[in-house]
């Protein structure tokens, strides 16, 4: 009997990656992971992340806290100001975000949808998410914070972010509520479902910061999944020498919170509207419709808090765009390039978009 012949793989292969071939799912590349996307004209589309940054073997999330339950960001503001606040302040970061270079080159290359609304899985096109980019820079969202990378998540269980220093801190004093915890993805969770919408790969926004934060996220805003569930809970031993070990392996910080030009963005739009409490009348309006939120009632409930409006956007300087064409250039591309596939599966056979 003679041996079936091998078909010759149909896309390129420029990092000599295994790719392997089955008569029941063709060719397969081993060193990428990702999700399924299924399109509206039942082709499937796998957004792929290379094993550098597949990470460990689950998904992690560190908190320095005994909380009870998950919580959002979102979830975490108390009152009806706090949370008009946190929301508009996200909408004029990202009207600040659609302004820049990263926008408008990642708009135009093949990956990513010509218009930011288009829903994931047309084409072999990737969409921006606004809601990961703000939640990575400190911007209230229905988004859960989980990574790939246990080490990464251990930072994040034995420091804490010191709010009169605006950096983060080793934890040195442990008491009941004040320790940290590890949580570790169970084998069998939903987390590991290739059709599950609720899991959002951050990592690969066009942003340094998700990056290297091997950052995926959680949409605790819709889901009837109880993710408190999917989780082992370990707690960590309270041992200082161990907190200032990571945080020392992380640069406190630097080196998954990298200086750049959206956290400096970031810190300018909350000081001005917290402090100087001045809020952009263009992102209130926008926030006013995407929220249907009545805006005569939300601008008396502002400006009975001493708040007020101005026509003027935060500006971004023709050297600071050219420095972002650079980061562009010299890390964001070159990272995309050899880690991230775009590849649609047809029938059980890949084809290179």
């Amino acid at each position: 009997m003679s041996s079936m012949k091998i078909p010759e793989c149909p896309f390129p292969n420029p990092y000599n990656h295994k790719i392997i071939w089955t008569p029941f799912t063709g060719h397969i590349d081993t060193d990428i992971i990702g999700h399924i996307i299924l399109n509206e004209d039942k082709t499937f589309f796998k957004i792929m992340l290379f094993k550098m940054f597949c990470g460990d073997t689950g998904y992690y999330r560190g908190q320095n806290e005994n909380f009870t339950s998950f919580k959002t960001s979102y979830q975490k503001l108390d009152s009806d100001l706090d949370r008009c606040l946190g929301l508009i302040q996200k909408q004029i970061f990202i009207d600040w975000f659609l302004r820049t270079p990263y926008f408008d080159y990642f708009a135009n290359r093949y990956e990513f949808a010509e218009k930011a609304d288009i829903p994931e899985g047309q084409g072999a096109k990737f969409c921006f998410d606004f809601e990961a980019i703000a939640q990575h820079y400190g911007f209230p969202t229905n988004y859960l914070d989980i990574t790939t990378k246990k080490d990464i998540a251990e930072f994040f269980a034995y420091c804490y972010w010191d709010k009169k220093t605006g950096e983060y801190k080793p934890r040195e004093i442990f008491t009941d509520e004040h320790k940290p915890f590890l949580f570790e993805s169970k084998y069998n969770s939903v987390l590991n479902h290739p059709f599950n919408k609720d899991i959002k790969i951050i990592g690969f926004q066009p942003l340094y910061r998700p990056i290297l934060q091997f950052a995926m996220g959680i949409d605790l805003g819709q889901t009837t999944v109880d993710y408190n569930e999917e989780f082992y809970k370990i707690e960590l031993p309270c041992d200082k020498k161990r907190a200032f070990a990571v945080f020392d392996k992380f640069e406190g910080g630097k080196k998954i919170f990298p200086d750049d030009y959206a956290s400096i963005a970031a810190s300018m739009i909350k000081s001005r509207v917290k402090k100087e409490r001045i809020i952009s009348i263009n992102s209130f309006e926008k926030y006013c419709e995407k929220y249907n939120v009545n805006r005569k009632e939300t601008e008396i409930l502002l400006k009975e808090n001493g708040y007020k409006f101005s026509d003027e956007e935060l500006k971004i300087s023709d050297n600071v765009k050219i420095d972002m064409q650079k980061e562009i250039e010299e890390k964001l591309i070159p990272w995309i390039d050899e880690f991230v596939e775009y590849r649609p599966i047809v029938r059980g056979e890949a084809v290179r978009r």
